[in-house]
């Protein structure tokens, strides 16, 4: 399970969804902002010292934007591989 961490406005993470969709890989947004993720993402950021979304979760590996991938496409590509290992 891919799970996508996002806020409304990003096109960072507008992209990034963009690309799952298209190539049919399943995928849960969180958006930053809703309540009821507050506890969920303010643990990830700790664990993770991330500043910035999307943050992106695969098979217990997190990733980070300019950490992790430098663009989206890199970011995609990284998801496609950790799905496919």
């Amino acid at each position: 399970m891919v799970r996508v961490y996002t806020m409304e406005g990003c096109p960072y993470c507008d992209k990034l969804k963009g690309l799952l969709k298209d190539d049919d890989i399943e995928f849960k947004e969180i958006d930053i902002n809703d309540k009821r993720y507050k506890l969920e993402f303010n643990k990830i950021m700790e664990i993770s010292g991330a500043d910035s979304v999307p943050i992106v979760i695969v098979k217990k590996k997190i990733l980070i934007p300019e950490k992790s991938f430098m663009t989206i496409e890199e970011g995609f590509d990284i998801i496609k591989k950790l799905l496919n290992e």
